[in-house]
């Protein structure tokens, strides 16, 4: 009897220390540390409010205040393992601690990776029916984020980061890599220390945000070089993104005075020969007086994706597109709608070069907590695919907010504090889990030249889908250097066009139906004047096989040789038609001459006198390539205008 007595006084006493202290009931000594714990919170001293709270807690074990309060400032901290800990140490003293503590705690676990826990812990705070409105639809979200995330660490995809070394990264935070389509310029945003002068004698320290390049030569990355002026200047500039070929930049810069309209403007720069322009404001239309920035456009330079808080936004920040006019100018943005945007975050966007996989930041659609990056893709009738999450270790309990997408689809570059103090951001790659990998694309890459004084020229440039006829992409080449760039999608057959006026156009044809080419195209274009005796390839006429029908993906070439000789009224041509030597020589010159016969025949029936043209057919006596395969044998296949007369 004794012995229970004994117990029952031992049960009873461990419960009376067990019963919370509050405010009321604490002793002097524990509300002094705690009134000055709360004072250096105020101040945010918060290491020393830490201190405070830890004092009261010894002078009262129980004092819950005092350990709430603790947790709360390990979580201004953003030291979640402690919170977390002290959050559930206060819900041990009293079980029927406000629910809201349940919240805190799910939050500081999930911001750990504790998924679980915070799934149970957030549904308890779902139980009390005072929580309603705002907050309800909060931890509502919050559930659906930690039931997500809980699942997808149980299934982690293959994730093996690689730091791009020293030539790009720095003892400063790198962050947004932007990369042109041929993987041969890197341009980032690097947070420096600077000094900012704002009169006699008062130099004040700054962090300046600057744009850095590197340059992919030779194997390797070249050390990476501040941009300079007219680029970076004295204010911050950062969240850019180059453009496919590496001859434009689209960037944020904010708080600008004299050119920019609200709190941050996108601006762009075009780089001619070595040589940057000065920028230049995208102009009210792009820009508004809210916030616009994180710019990425399309290969063909005519979409441009961004961020906003401007007027029609559904959260906090949107993905908008505008699209370019045939004038030239941006035409108004759009929304990209209730699919893409939440009523959260949608940041930083990037649009690959295949022009229809978008990837983005959000912390709207379920995800690990914070934002993570996610990847959707547009059909052809512009509608977006429901965003799919990268998957974990990709995405984590960390913010994952900016990354960009090489050609083939198959390598990302992001920014990462990995491996180093929180912060110290530095540019990292990886290979894309195959199903999130966007479409591959390759692409042409030519310089323009005058073909007899071999000096660069600035030429326009066009790209049309064969099979439809439609333009796909319109550029000049640089008048330094003569260079252009252009993206070819796989899945596609395509002509490209080189036009000058008082020269010949040039003429390609690329066939990306069924298969990738082992590498990308470089040619050589150089453009004949137009004089007598010169010879004009035309490389995207087609006929019936065996056949002198013209079929109908030839007419915007055919269209082209029309123009020509509008333009040039006094000029009298030859067409002549050559084949491969596949059957016998009697047959391919009758089917030579026949065809020479057919796109005359074309010419006149759009207004060209019939006397202004004759026609030849060499059949295979003037090959200008093997006829042992199939590529040169196509080569042999052609027809040429031959200029007689001007």
């Amino acid at each position: 009897m004794r012995s229970i007595i004994t117990t029952i006084l031992v049960a009873i006493c461990l419960t009376a220390s067990a019963q919370p202290v509050t405010e009321a009931t604490a002793s002097n000594k524990a509300l002094k540390y705690l009134n000055e714990g709360v004072q250096r919170g105020m101040g945010k001293y918060y290491d020393k409010a830490i201190e405070s709270f830890q004092n009261a807690i010894k002078e009262e074990p129980n004092f819950i205040t005092a350990w709430v309060y603790l947790g709360d400032t390990y979580r201004m901290l953003g030291n979640d393992s402690m919170a977390a800990d002290t959050y559930i140490k206060a819900l041990d003293i009293d079980p029927d601690l406000n629910s809201i503590y349940f919240k805190r705690l799910a939050e500081a676990e999930a911001n750990i990776g504790q998924y679980e826990e915070a799934f149970d812990h957030i549904n308890l705070f779902l139980q009390d029916p005072d929580v309603k409105g705002s907050l309800k639809t909060e931890a509502l979200h919050q559930k659906n984020n930690y039931n997500f995330a809980k699942e997808a660490i149980k299934s982690p995809v293959d994730f093996n980061p690689e730091n791009m070394g020293p030539e790009v990264n720095s003892d400063f935070p790198e962050y947004f890599p932007s990369i042109s389509v041929d993987g041969s310029v890197l341009v980032m945003t690097r947070r420096i220390d600077d000094v900012i002068s704002l009169g006699p004698g008062d130099a004040r320290p700054i962090d300046n945000e600057e744009f850095f390049i590197t340059y992919f030569r030779d194997g390797a990355w070249t050390t990476s070089e501040n941009m300079g002026a007219p680029i970076n200047t004295k204010l911050n500039e950062g969240a850019q993104c180059i453009s496919a070929d590496g001859r434009s930049l689209f960037f944020t810069a904010c708080d600008n005075v004299e050119t920019g309209y609200g709190s941050c403007d996108i601006y762009y720069s075009y780089r001619i020969g070595n040589q940057w322009t000065a920028p230049e404001n995208c102009g009210t239309i792009i820009n508004t007086g809210e916030w616009e920035s994180q710019p990425s456009v399309t290969a063909d330079g005519r979409e441009l994706f961004f961020s906003s808080a401007r007027f029609g936004t559904v959260g906090s920040y949107d993905i908008w597109s505008a699209k370019m006019g045939d004038d030239g100018y941006w035409e108004e943005p759009v929304n990209l709608g209730n699919v893409i945007n939440t009523p959260y975050s949608e940041q930083c966007p990037f649009i690959h070069p295949d022009g229809k996989t978008l990837y983005f930041s959000s912390d709207g659609h379920p995800g690990m907590g914070r934002e993570d990056l996610f990847y959707s893709t547009r059909d052809a009738a512009g509608n977006w695919s429901k965003p799919k999450n990268l998957g974990y270790p990709i995405n984590t309990p960390n913010q994952e907010i900016s990354l960009s997408v090489s050609a083939d689809g198959k390598t990302a570059f992001f920014s990462s504090d990995r491996n180093k103090a929180p912060k110290d951001l530095d540019i990292f790659t990886f290979q894309l889990p195959a199903q999130v990998q966007a479409d591959p694309v390759t692409w042409v890459r030519a310089t323009v030249t005058d073909e007899r004084t071999k000096l660069p020229l600035k030429a326009n440039v066009q790209l049309v889908d064969i099979a439809t006829g439609n333009t796909i992409v319109t550029s000049t080449s640089d008048p330094g250097t003569g260079e252009f760039l252009i993206v070819l999608p796989v899945g596609f057959e395509y002509g490209l066009y080189v036009q000058r006026e008082g020269y010949l156009f040039h003429s390609e044809n690329f066939s990306l139906l069924n298969v990738l080419p082992d590498a990308p195209f470089d040619i050589n274009v150089a453009l004949q004047p137009i004089s007598q005796g010169e010879i004009l390839t035309l490389k995207n006429i087609f006929f019936e096989t065996a056949s002198a029908e013209i079929l109908p993906i030839s007419e915007p070439e055919l269209n082209k040789v029309v123009d020509l000789m509008k333009k040039n009224p006094g000029m009298q041509v030859r067409v002549n038609g050559h084949t491969d030597n596949i059957g016998t020589e009697i047959d391919n010159q009758k089917l030579s001459q026949n065809r020479a016969n057919s796109v005359k025949a074309y010419l006149v029936s759009k207004g060209i006198e019939d006397a202004r043209i004759s026609t030849m057919g060499f059949g295979e006596s003037k090959p200008i390539d093997t006829n042992a395969n199939e590529v040169g044998r196509a080569n042999n296949r052609r027809t040429e205008i031959e200029i007689l007369r001007l």
